[in-house]
């Protein structure tokens, strides 16, 4: 009589083939799902970084906007700080009516986009100057919180200009940060930051000595962040920038 079934021997050496099946798939899972995380993070840092760099390039084009003639295009000039004025959010328009000296109300079309507090040029072709905006524009009118010094004519140019900031925080020393600040409003732009520098140059490439030198912004970061297997995945990234001439 045939007796059907395994031995003991025969069930040991199966149980033996299945584990080593069972762990070299999940060893192969695990290592697939390491390189995934760790491709992820890769797609994840550069992301970061060039959405980064392209804001910061594309604002700095502007660095000078709306300004009065004659401002240095650059402010701050630091290391690891620039700070510049810019109309970045393109909030322009243009007297609808003759404004006198000693008014401190404007009409203006379009009369959307100016906030209180946010600081405005005014230029004639006496000249330009600067007023704080006292409340919220309304039904094409500015309300200023001084009074004008001097005649302005129907059609003269008006801009909002923003003070812009880009620097490096270290608040968390275990996730330094680029910062972008306009106006008095910050938030955290690049994260992960190993290093960020920035070279100020003249047109000619040779460095700039003045803030009204500047026409070039050499900007290096390098961001990193530790990966699952304990090693280090960095990006870095150099560009120089172009800065709006006055």
């Amino acid at each position: 009589m045939n007796n059907a079934g395994f031995s003991l021997a025969e069930a040991m050496v199966s149980a033996t083939l299945g584990a080593v099946i069972l762990g070299s798939a999940l060893d192969m899972f695990v290592t697939q799902h390491a390189h995934y995380q760790d491709q992820r993070t890769k797609v994840e840092l550069q992301q970061d970084l060039r959405g980064g760099v392209r804001l910061l390039e594309s604002e700095l084009r502007l660095a000078g906007a709306g300004a009065l003639t004659g401002s240095a295009p650059v402010s701050v000039m630091a290391a690891d700080e620039v700070v510049f004025h810019a109309n970045v959010n393109g909030v322009r328009g243009a007297l609808t009516e003759a404004a006198a000296s000693g008014q401190n109300q404007v009409s203006i079309r379009p009369g959307a986009g100016w906030a209180k507090g946010k600081k405005v040029v005014i230029c004639g072709p006496s000249g330009c100057e600067e007023h704080l905006l006292d409340r919220n524009g309304t039904s094409g009118r500015l309300s200023l919180s001084d009074r004008l010094a001097r005649d302005f004519p129907a059609g003269s140019r008006v801009e909002v200009v923003n003070r812009v900031r880009y620097y490096l925080s270290r608040s968390d020393p275990k996730n330094p940060k680029v910062m972008r600040e306009v106006d008095r409003g910050a938030n955290p732009l690049i994260e992960h930051v190993e290093s960020f520098s920035l070279t100020y140059l003249r047109d000619n490439g040779a460095p700039a000595v003045t803030s009204g030198e500047v026409r070039l912004v050499r900007v290096r970061l390098e961001t990193g962040v530790n990966d699952i297997r304990r090693g280090r995945i960095r990006r870095t990234h150099t560009q120089e920038m172009g800065v709006r001439a006055i």
